[in-house]
């Protein structure tokens, strides 16, 4: 599966497709975060790819017994402190969580944690958790920009010709990357 991944390229978010995890919030046209307390929920929002959103559940509700499978999986989240916990389970095999097509199974499960560290950056770390592709959980994350303001209009066509731009029509030569778990 990871071969084909890395040798094809054919991640969602290039195809208008909805991505997870670190993939959906490090998109390459931003990211809206969007608190609605009287929801009691919260939306993670990509400016760029699918222009779709995740829905955070923050009424303290567990994840349900049955879930059907989805590329974003089913959120649910708290406050601790100034950091969001986000927990995510219920994933189906389509799911990307970064560019280069990692390995995810439908056991995967993620803990990302978003903080505000100062007035313009936001630090993201996400702890990966699937024993169908790794023998152990790992964490990962970055740091990004936060600028607050509106976000402008994107408009992701399936079918638009980045994948041939992004991928010279699958003619490039890509060497798969060592994952370590």
């Amino acid at each position: 599966m990871i071969e084909h991944r890395v040798q094809a390229r054919q991640e969602p978010y290039t195809r208008c497709k909805p991505s997870s995890g670190a993939r959906q919030v490090a998109t390459a046209y931003g990211t809206q975060l969007l608190e609605v307390p009287e929801m009691k929920q919260f939306f993670i929002i990509e400016t760029g790819g699918a222009h779709s959103f995740r829905t955070v559940y923050m009424d303290g509700r567990p994840h349900p017994a049955k879930l059907a499978p989805s590329s974003r999986g089913h959120s649910v989240g708290h406050w601790e402190g100034d950091t969001l916990i986000v927990d995510t389970i219920g994933f189906n095999e389509k799911a990307w969580i970064d560019n280069l097509g990692m390995p995810t199974t439908d056991r995967l499960h993620t803990i990302e944690k978003f903080t505000r560290t100062n007035y313009s950056t936001l630090k993201y770390e996400i702890t990966i958790e699937d024993p169908g592709a790794y023998t152990a959980p790992w964490t990962s994350g970055f740091y990004f920009r936060w600028t607050p303001g509106e976000s402008f209009e994107f408009v992701c066509q399936e079918n638009n010709l980045a994948p041939e731009l992004i991928m010279g029509e699958d003619k490039i030569a890509v060497k798969p990357p060592s994952f370590v778990p």
